[in-house]
């Protein structure tokens, strides 16, 4: 870890990025209006109305809508190659204009919309579209992230893990573990990680978000053979694990801000202990078009939490972390560094 502040602005890389959390107010509207799906306010009322836990007082202004709600009304309202080409190259065009990105890691999930009629292949072959899009027209790469949808059943998991090796595409580099951590715990998922890894997919998953303990972060890197963790401020709870987790070099994909209150002050506080902990984790920002936040707040609130390390600390962690083999991580750093 650097002690010394770097001043320099870098290129920034994304890794915790969720597609329907990128999705902007206006496209929502339009593409709900191509293919049918009623939204229960206009999209640009319903973002702001996000609230998944309101207070007594926020109760009273309501209609509050969970975020997992709103989710499913961005995944009904994607159906088409087009829809997905066109969500992926504007969640990269946003985050070159507002934070500088140069890669990004977008996680989807496949099960939610092939359960609603859509074609894994069409989904893949629009995601594909849209990376194609913003290398040619931003100069930003980016892969994707197959992520389990942890309410399905194991063997729904299964299925899907097996739909992403039978239709393989360049662009689908990796398997993740989605959505509220106790509605599916990583065990219940052995058998759709232990697929994945033997075919070569990288493999991630949230943990240490919301179950009160830190036993799920070692399952998902022994039983599910994570290559990375995202969120997992629960660690905290066992010094063991930790300890654990800073000798192997586990990286920790962490965000601030992840409500509508904009920062949970146990979060800001469990990340700066991480670091200070000896745990390496890279800054992202999780749903930047549903929260108020962009990846450069994020790094921002990051360089005034944590003055011990520097911003270059926190991106050279990214690449390490990110689902690309040497050649390509070689390249990454190049872009952010110099050659």
């Amino acid at each position: 870890m650097t002690k010394e502040r770097c001043d320099t602005v870098l290129p920034l890389i994304d890794l915790h990025l969720h597609l329907p959390g990128t999705v902007r107010a206006e496209t929502l509207a339009e593409l709900a209006d191509a293919n049918g799906v009623e939204l229960p306010l206009p999209a640009g009322q319903l973002y702001p109305r996000i609230n998944s836990d309101p207070t007594e007082e926020e109760s009273t202004r309501g209609p509050w809508f969970p975020l997992l709600r709103v989710y499913e009304l961005i995944s009904a309202s994607l159906r088409r190659r087009e829809d997905f080409a066109r969500v992926v190259f504007e969640a990269l065009e946003d985050g070159q204009r507002d934070s500088g990105l140069c890669y990004a890691e977008l996680a989807f999930s496949p099960s939610v919309h092939m359960q609603a009629g859509v074609d894994y292949t069409a989904m893949t072959a629009g995601i594909s579209d849209g990376f194609a899009r913003a290398r040619d027209e931003l100069g930003v790469d980016g892969r994707a992230v197959a992520a389990v949808n942890r309410e399905d059943t194991a063997e729904v998991a299964a299925e899907m893990v097996e739909t992403v090796i039978a239709h393989p595409c360049p662009d689908v580099v990796g398997i993740g573990l989605d959505f509220y951590e106790l509605a599916g715990l990583p065990e219940k998922f052995a058998e759709a990680f232990r697929l994945a890894g033997e075919h070569g997919l990288f493999r991630t998953a949230h943990a240490g978000e919301h179950a009160p303990t830190a036993e799920t972060v070692t399952t998902a890197i022994d039983v599910l053979g994570c290559d990375r963790i995202d969120h997992g401020y629960q660690i905290l709870r066992s010094p063991e694990i930790v300890a654990r987790c800073a000798e192997r070099g586990t990286i920790f994909n962490v965000a601030f801000t992840t409500s509508r209150r904009a920062l949970i002050d146990w979060r800001r506080e469990s990340v700066a202990a991480m670091v200070d902990a000896g745990l390496r984790v890279s800054i992202n920002s999780d749903d930047p078009a549903l929260f108020p936040t962009t990846l450069r707040r994020e790094m921002d609130i990051a360089g005034e939490l944590m003055t011990t390390v520097d911003e270059a600390w926190f991106v050279e962690n990214s690449i390490a972390a990110a689902f690309l083999d040497d050649e390509a991580k070689s390249r990454l750093r190049a872009t952010v560094f110099g050659a």
